[in-house]
């Protein structure tokens, strides 16, 4: 190899290395944005699948990007396809408990009848006994669940999208929800309506007072308000009253009156006595009772640090964690609280627990 040749492939070498530190260091300093997602079952009376949850990603991602990271953060099991016309939400697994509560107005609306060429179709808006047809695979919510009208939709800062998950970019400060439509293909979500007999409903904007729940999560000064409020977010036909009376009562922090104080109040550490994987990918908890407890708190993990854990709230000592994910290895952990007025006193976390999900 001559002088000439080595240069040549030094310099190359040397702009190769350039180019991919360059590359690293785009990536790294990427802008993280903050958008806040919920997964919803309003129409069917089953409330939130994941409550409202600010989710950190890369600026320039788009909603399919966020509902990805949700859905791995709360072990969530997505079931999507992606083709020549885009990603589409096929299903979401273990997302439905079989009990309906469908609001009285998607009731009563009319029956569909269309013809699109290939003959005339009539629909029938669903009862409180119709049954879904994805429910013994997964328990499987989505497209063709309880009508052939239904499937999972979603807006963004409360405007419905026109594009595919994956065509949609957002930016800090979004509030995204995803919502599980039973029947008229959006229209009972108040979704524009193609059909010349069905009128959209007409909901209440809950944005403001979602993002405000999730900016409050795990933060105890608010947990009575923070209930109320996610009663409201619940509830299907809300009226806009009732969403911006939440809103305001959830600025409010709670406080205890001055005569009641946590500082004497002792609270023991908690035990869990037994942590089994029991079917449908669920680990069962026995806690062993606190003296004077009046709940527990339960942590869990994939990671032994809890990094990114979910936490729970239980009054029971006896707690079954669900839609984990088959031959994944999890760490659970749990500790007691008392009361002193509305103020909780927490005692230590107990010494953690491993469980490996095989069934």
């Amino acid at each position: 190899m001559n002088k000439v040749t080595k240069r040549v492939m030094a310099l190359f070498m040397s702009l190769t290395m350039v180019l991919g530190m360059m590359t690293i260091v785009s990536a790294d300093t990427q802008k993280t944005i903050t958008v806040t997602m919920t997964i919803e079952r309003f129409t069917i009376g089953q409330g939130f699948l994941v409550e409202p949850t600010n989710v950190e990603v890369k600026e320039g991602a788009t909603v399919k990007d966020v509902m990805e990271k949700l859905a791995q953060e709360k072990n969530v099991k997505i079931n999507a396809t992606s083709s020549t016309y885009g990603y589409y939400l096929d299903s979401i697994s273990y997302a439905d408990t079989g009990k309906l509560n469908i609001p009285q107005s998607i009731l009563d609306m009319p029956s569909i009848d269309v013809d699109y060429g290939y003959g005339p179709q009539h629909y029938d808006a669903p009862t409180n006994t119709s049954t879904n047809a994805l429910f013994e695979d997964e328990q499987k919510l989505g497209g063709g669940s309880y009508t052939d009208l239904a499937g999972w939709m979603y807006g963004i800062n409360n405007v419905e999208s026109s594009v595919g998950m994956d065509s949609q970019p957002v930016k800090d400060g979004d509030v995204v929800r995803l919502q599980f439509s039973v029947y008229a293909g959006g229209a009972d979500i108040g979704f524009t309506s193609y059909y010349e007999n069905i009128v959209s409903a007409k909901l209440a904007n809950k944005d403001a007072l979602i993002k405000k729940v999730a900016a409050t999560t795990g933060n105890d000064k608010y947990d009575a308000k923070r209930t109320d409020a996610i009663k409201v977010l619940e509830k299907y036909d809300a009226s806009q009253e009732e969403v911006d009376s939440a809103y305001k009562k959830l600025g409010e922090e709670e406080t205890t009156t001055p005569e009641v104080t946590t500082q004497k109040i002792k609270v023991k550490k908690a035990t869990i006595k037994s942590a089994k994987n029991v079917k449908k990918n669920k680990i069962k908890l026995t806690i062993k009772k606190v003296a004077g407890a009046k709940g527990y708190q339960v942590r869990y993990a994939t990671n032994k640090k809890f990094k990114k854990a979910v936490v729970k709230t239980t009054t029971k000592r006896t707690y079954t964690i669900k839609k984990l994910k088959k031959n994944k290895t999890y760490y659970v952990q749990v500790r007691a609280f008392k009361k002193a007025g509305k103020v909780r006193k927490y005692g230590a976390w107990s010494n953690r627990k491993r469980v490996k999900i095989t069934k």
